[in-house]
């Protein structure tokens, strides 16, 4: 026989208790009077959306490392960023080059 632990029959209770509340919550208003159509109606449109949330949700746990467009924004800038950065690098390394060959060439001709 398997052993539950205190925590894990609280969860199954609470969820037990979400889902009864829920079902009975839809339960009512789907055989609420005439007058509750309006209320139907919105309920239906609100469940849609959430059901629309719940998969965004469900797809960015399953898949964390997707790419959105924020992911390839980002790996985009920081990308241009390293890029510019090279350049500057490069720039600096000519320069520098620059500077000593212009040194070297100073110092042999007061030789």
């Amino acid at each position: 026989m398997k052993d539950y632990t205190l925590g894990s029959v609280i969860r199954a209770g609470a969820w037990g208790m979400i889902a009864g509340g829920v079902t009975g919550f839809a339960f009512g208003l789907f055989l609420a009077p005439e007058e509750g159509q309006k209320l139907r109606r919105r309920v239906a449109y609100q469940l849609e959306h959430v059901a629309g949330q719940i998969g965004v949700f469900v797809e960015q746990i399953s898949n964390p490392n997707g790419d959105s467009e924020a992911r390839r924004t980002g790996d985009q800038l920081v990308e241009d960023a390293r890029a510019k950065a090279q350049k500057i690098r490069d720039d600096i390394d000519a320069l520098l080059g620059e500077v000593r060959s212009g040194e070297a060439s100073r110092s042999t001709d007061t030789e």
